[in-house]
């Protein structure tokens, strides 16, 4: 038996990186799994199946996480197909380097980090707290925390999130913790590392 046997899992931004990588370890540990893929739209369509594992079940949506509608619809394929929510993994993200931003590229950066996790998390909290020995889960950075980079402004504002929810439903039993994971080996890591070297002072960064 899996260790989140007869769990129902939302991933967002799990089309690459890190959301790919959990989503393939989510599978092999036994729920049924909601992955969302990124796309300018919101799968409005019933969705296929596809088995991770034999005897499991996972829905890739073609979703921007940044628009409620698709936030909305996601929970309610979750509940409507498979009963409840127990984990949300919001995880998708964008890198965008302030001098080169122009005010609506730096709004779209804060969507895809920011709003995408605020949005997700208002339709699925109601959820979780119906069941028990629920987590949320957000993807944010050590960047602003231990160390800045290039590039990664919009993620430090995640753990203020994080810690505002965790104080707000814990007593609901609702566990909410933001991971700060350093140096990844992923297309966002590497196009961070391309542009942390171009820049004078910083040969550093390596894969």
């Amino acid at each position: 038996m899996g260790l989140l046997n007869h769990k129902t899992a939302i991933i967002t931004g799990a089309s690459s990186g890190i959301g790919r990588a959990t989503a393939k370890l989510f599978a092999s540990e036994g729920p049924t799994l909601s992955p969302w893929r990124g796309a300018p739209r919101c799968f409005t369509g019933q969705p296929g199946g596809r088995d991770f594992r034999r005897g499991r079940s996972a829905i890739a949506l073609a979703a921007d996480a940044s628009d409620e509608r698709c936030a909305k619809e996601a929970v309610s394929l979750a509940l409507g197909r498979f009963g409840g929510l127990d984990i949300a993994f919001n995880n998708a993200g964008a890198l965008g380097s302030l001098p080169d931003l122009a005010l609506a590229d730096w709004q779209q950066t804060l969507d895809s980090n920011l709003t995408s996790a605020f949005l997700c998390a208002k339709y699925q909290i109601p959820a979780m707290v119906q069941r028990e020995n629920t987590s949320l889960i957000f993807t944010s950075s050590f960047v602003g925390h231990a160390l800045g980079l290039p590039g990664m402004a919009a993620y430090a504002a995640l753990v203020g999130l994080a810690r505002s929810l965790a104080a707000e439903y814990g007593a609901h039993g609702l566990r909410v913790n933001a991971l700060l994971p350093g140096g990844t080996d992923t297309e966002m890591g590497q196009a961070a590392c391309k542009h942390r070297n171009s820049e004078p002072g910083w040969k550093t960064c390596t894969r």
